[in-house]
């Protein structure tokens, strides 16, 4: 018997074949990305703790990474391939063999193909694991065989574009220069729920005196730690339009840093100039002193960061909010003086993904308005994996729609019966992070991390990129590509890098190895300046300059819904199945309303209608409401928050909009 504890590097040795302890990675779509030693005893795991060596995870993981067994280990695992039996939607199934699972798959690519286009053909993949092996690799597969695919619009990507509009990256500042900053804004972002890594790191930075700011719509957890300028939603870039004004009419500008490294700043004034105090302070509800002293203290408190959060920029103007807090730091002198998302690796994802493989075309369709692209006849098979849809994305009743359509033949790789895999029609068991080999990198953080095979699958459970090397050999496909081990993918991955600092060998030893960190002052953008005006911005439709786009109401109010605590979107609801969703309302909004906290009440609008419980808080603003997702409509009484968010497409990045929903209570 061969029992791992957690030792000292230099004893990580190896008995009988087996390592004494196991490196892994968290994988989700978090900021943290949590390096982890896990103890093994007699080929199952006996627990997991946080890789205390690692300069970021040090001794904690959240709630959702702790005792992390009982997800493996749940007796709602997907044990063996599943053939529909019944109705969509119904969930009934049989067990099939893998090799039946996969030749009924293949015959269904090989005809659709044939009668439709391999372009009908749709690779449905999301962030539901993070390691760039299982993520990106089985993106070669559909290379190959010419599929379609979504895009990764439900999250950042407006934020992202914001951003590379005046920086060219997103890149800004790393946690342990946050960490020593004299004043941190946090915008939009809630990491007492989100980031426990950061929620941390800010409770020492306030101990050691700095000055905490929060700029949010709703009082949270998070709020406690500082000043709440609690804003009224979607008017952020309202509120960063006056700062800039009020910093250029009182000449508070860092006019050397400006001349040098900015461009556009002429244009900028004249933008700024229309967003006076009054009308700032009626647009987004803050008063005077709140914004004046806020100014101050930006101005006077240096080195600071504002930490811009996702949440905010899912609004139908979440791009120009972004864009234009995102100038505040360049105004004072405070080059990239912000955190938004750090990419640091320089990793050939033409490599990773095959794109060479690609011998026509490829047709993308916006991830945020699936449900349109479905009933338009333009698919006739998709491949979901790291994904639940049927959860995670806006206008569901319309999305369901289409996934119930007879003509579609769907596969569905998961660990669980998700409410998207009860709509399948074969769906295939997949691996836990414990049972594959990966390698991660955060978008918080400067550090690579390995994930160690740790055991071996729970039933006959495979890997993304085992699953589509079955795949390829079933087709019988030649592509050598198709058929890399992921460890080797790894291996190329790290020696064609430059910014990891050190070597595959190294990385297994130590289980993570730092990134080196760009020249922060090289800007990426057309003019190799940070733009505050952007001729190539404007030449796209999106304006040379950001501005307040109002968001009109189309009800009476707007509802936001935030991912809860215990969640990472919809995975870790079965883990916590008494989280039960709740809509919450301001004291005034409710005796307006005649609603008796605790009662049920039903939102609607143009989408659908959602029955759910109503609490009465002093949390939220009036004409505000606020439901924490994703949960699983199979375990709401067959409905979540998405059957009534908005599928509107924002123009920055294409992305999502949740947050701009509007309704009624009827």
């Amino acid at each position: 018997m061969v029992v791992a504890y957690y030792l000292p590097e230099p004893l990580r040795v190896c008995l009988g074949g087996h390592p004494l302890f196991i490196f892994n990675t968290c994988p989700r779509d978090c900021y943290d990305t949590c390096a982890i030693v896990t103890k093994v005893r007699n080929g199952k795991l006996h627990s997991t703790e946080p890789n205390k060596k690692h300069p970021f995870t040090g001794d904690l993981l959240c709630p959702k990474g702790r005792n992390i067994s009982q997800y493996v280990y749940s007796r709602q695992r997907i044990l063996y391939p599943l053939r529909r039996t019944g109705e969509k939607g119904a969930g009934k199934f049989e067990e099939i063999t893998w090799n039946d699972a996969l030749k009924e798959i293949a015959e269904n690519i090989r005809e659709i193909s044939l009668r439709h286009g391999p372009e009908s053909i749709l690779q449905f993949d999301y962030a539901g694991t993070m390691g760039l092996v299982q993520r990106y690799f089985p993106t070669r597969f559909f290379n190959v065989i010419g599929a379609s695919r979504v895009s990764h619009t439900i999250c950042s990507r407006a934020g992202e574009k914001a951003l590379e509009i005046v920086y060219g990256s997103t890149l800004g500042m790393l946690p342990d220069e946050i960490e020593k900053c004299r004043l941190i804004v946090l915008w939009g972002m809630n990491p007492a729920w989100s980031s426990a890594h950061t929620f941390e790191m800010l409770k020492r930075a306030k101990k050691c005196g700095t000055k905490i700011y929060i700029v949010d719509p709703v009082k949270s957890a998070t709020t406690e730690l500082g000043t709440h300028l609690q804003i009224k939603p979607t008017t952020d870039a309202a509120l960063a339009l006056g700062i800039i004004n009020h910093l250029i009419e009182n000449r508070l500008c860092n006019e050397v840093f400006l001349d040098q490294n900015t461009t556009g700043f002429d244009r900028l004034v004249g933008a700024a100039s229309k967003y006076d105090m009054t009308k700032i302070c009626k647009t987004t509800g803050l008063k005077t002193r709140e914004i004046e002293d806020f100014i101050g203290d930006f101005v006077s408190l240096r080195p600071n960061c504002i930490m811009i959060g996702y949440g905010m920029q899912r609004h139908r103007n979440g791009g120009e909010m972004v864009r234009a807090i995102s100038i505040l730091p360049a105004l004072i002198g405070e080059n990239r003086g912000f955190y938004y998302s750090t990419d640091l690796g320089d990793f050939d994802m033409d490599y990773l993904e095959g794109a060479s493989l690609r011998t026509r075309m490829r047709v993308m369709h916006n991830m945020v308005d699936i449900g349109r692209t479905l009933q338009s006849n333009k698919v006739k098979m998709m491949f979901v994996y790291n994904s639940n849809p049927l959860a995670t994305l806006p206008n569901q009743r319309l999305l369901r729609d289409g996934f119930m359509k007879k003509d579609i033949f769907t596969v569905v790789h998961d660990l669980f019966m998700t409410d998207t895999a009860d709509h399948a029609d074969i769906v295939l068991p997949a691996t836990s992070f414990f049972e594959h080999f990966d390698i991660h990198t955060s978008y918080l953080h400067n550090y690579l991390s390995i994930n160690e095979k740790a055991i071996e699958p729970i039933g006959e459970a495979r890997s993304n990129s085992d699953v589509f090397r079955s795949l390829a050999k079933i087709m019988n496909l030649q592509t050598k590509e198709l058929f890399e081990e992921d460890e080797k993918v790894a291996r190329m991955l790290l020696s064609k890098s430059k910014s990891v600092e050190g070597k595959f060998e190294d990385l297994t030893k130590k289980g993570f190895l730092r990134m080196k960190v760009p020249n922060r002052s090289v800007y990426n953008t057309p003019t190799r300046k940070i733009e505050l005006f952007s001729a190539a911005a404007e030449a796209e439709g999106l304006g040379g300059l950001p501005v307040h786009a109002e968001v009109r109401r189309t009800q009476p109010f707007i509802l936001l819904s935030p991912v809860h605590k215990f969640l990472v979107r919809s995975q870790y609801h079965l883990r916590w199945p008494d989280i039960r969703p709740v809509v919450y309302i301001s004291e005034k909004d409710a005796h307006e309303e005649n609603i008796e906290s605790g009662s049920m009440i039903t939102l609607k609008n143009e989408f659908d209608e959602w029955s759910v419980t109503c609490e009465t808080s002093d949390s939220v603003l009036p004409g505000v409401l606020v439901t924490y997702s994703v949960l699983w409509p199979k375990l709401c009484g067959g409905k979540n928050v998405n059957f009534v968010t908005t599928d509107f497409v924002q123009k920055y990045g294409q992305n999502a909009a949740f947050n701009s929903t509007f309704v009624k209570i009827i």
